[in-house]
């Protein structure tokens, strides 16, 4: 009964991590469009959830949605990767669920105006810059977490072959990054956003989708019988 409810943890914590950049990518593409005269790309992730814009409740649950889907897959993926004999879990899961409670932290400290350059508005209130800071660490993390799973990966038969497409993608993340960063007003910078927040979510949900479809042999050696663990 108690391996059977584990298991049953495990499955839903895999699926988190599909459930939620899905739900995500899903709300900023149905708030984007609720947005009059913006378009899909018209404006940041963060203005989406904004007192001002149109509907913020359906990015802030697209916000609250990723990060709580983010911290149950990477519980499920640190189960997962203890469970064979190429060592512990890395600091990959640890820097995933990170993410994901930072990401929490991000949509409640929600940002004062849909732009970033609003003309004749006051000065940013302090959730406003909490959540600046914040999105900051969560670029970072986008990154660190590709890397380190990367790393794990290359140590275990079954995921290395996964071990070049998440460098590729931490790669390709970071120059994004740094391409939005240099001018976060400018035309381009709302689609270099979701670009750099897509391609990570988008190996999240890769992996999980590993777990969900192919978890007999993983639930085996994650799962050992009793008399194993009593050796």
């Amino acid at each position: 009964m108690v391996n059977g409810w584990r298991r049953a943890v495990f499955r839903l914590g895999a699926a988190a991590g599909i459930a939620g950049p899905a739900a995500f990518t899903g709300a900023w593409i149905a708030s984007s469009l609720r947005q009059t005269r913006q378009g899909p790309g018209g404006l940041q992730l963060s203005g989406l959830a904004a007192p001002d814009a149109r509907d913020p409740w359906i990015m802030l649950a697209g916000f609250l949605a990723l990060g709580g889907c983010t911290v149950a897959f990477g519980a499920a993926l640190r189960q997962a990767l203890r469970g064979n004999a190429t060592g512990d879990a890395g600091p990959g899961p640890a820097l995933i669920q990170g993410a994901g409670l930072l990401t929490v932290a991000a949509g409640l400290l929600r940002r004062d105006h849909m732009l970033l350059n609003a003309p004749g508005e006051p000065g940013a209130s302090w959730h406003s810059n909490a959540h600046d800071a914040v999105s900051g660490l969560v670029y970072l993390n986008l990154v660190a977490a590709q890397l380190a799973l990367a790393w794990r990966f290359g140590r275990d038969p079954a995921w290395r072959h996964w071990r070049p497409w998440l460098l590729a993608s931490a790669a390709a993340t970071g120059v994004i990054l740094i391409a939005y960063a240099t001018d976060v007003t400018g035309p381009a910078a709302a689609i270099l956003q979701r670009a750099a927040v897509t391609l990570p979510q988008a190996a999240v949900a890769a992996i999980a989708a590993r777990l969900t479809w192919r978890n007999t042999d993983l639930e085996t050696s994650t799962w050992p019988s009793v008399a194993s663990r009593t050796h």
